[in-house]
């Protein structure tokens, strides 16, 4: 028996599928997950026929969104990895681009359902392994207090890509809780 292989979108369907994702990501940041598959249609200029044809039910489209969600932060994780000096300087820069993606990451930043056997799971579980490597390298070359966790990090991380809605720059004030974070992490050299 040979393996089933995912059919490659034809051009226009690929399009549609990332323009209701886009859509559904714009109106989760505005109003929830809760808000109504035709305003997400409508939105990404297609009718909800063709929403359903691709994501039969909502489950199905907040698991593209997070799928397409932790691919990019998995890529920024893989990137501060490779790019970093010194742990805390992967986190650094991990928390950079997050926070410059934060529009996108709805879904896992704002709460993704945590679903297993699923492709966001996999995705998830890699994360993980990435932010796991990140912080041992962190306690490894000292940049990086041992009490602090991937978790701490992502947490973080999430907490920054919710804006608060009384605060009128909030990339300025995240950048300055960003800091403060990192100064905490950071072991005393006293």
């Amino acid at each position: 028996m040979t393996p089933t292989r995912k059919r490659k979108l034809r051009k226009d369907a690929a399009e549609n599928a990332e323009r209701l994702i886009a859509a559904a990501a714009r109106a989760g940041l505005a109003e929830g997950k809760f808000v109504p598959l035709e305003q997400i249609a409508a939105e990404a200029g297609v009718g909800i026929g063709t929403l359903y044809r691709r994501y039969p039910n909502r489950e199905a489209l907040l698991e593209a969104m997070a799928v397409r969600a932790y691919r990019l932060i998995l890529a920024e994780a893989e990137d501060a990895l490779a790019s970093g000096d010194t742990g805390h300087d992967s986190i650094s820069r991990f928390l950079h681009q997050t926070f410059a993606h934060r529009d996108e990451l709805v879904l896992p930043l704002h709460g993704a359902p945590m679903t297993e056997g699923t492709e966001s799971a996999e995705l998830r579980a890699r994360m993980q392994q990435v932010m796991g490597a990140i912080l041992e390298r962190g306690h490894q070359d000292g940049s990086v207090r041992t009490d602090v966790n991937a978790g701490t990090v992502v947490r973080f991380g999430a907490m920054l890509a919710q804006p608060m809605s009384n605060v009128p720059d909030w990339g300025e004030a995240a950048a300055e809780q960003r800091a403060v974070f990192l100064r905490g992490i950071a072991p005393d050299r006293g």
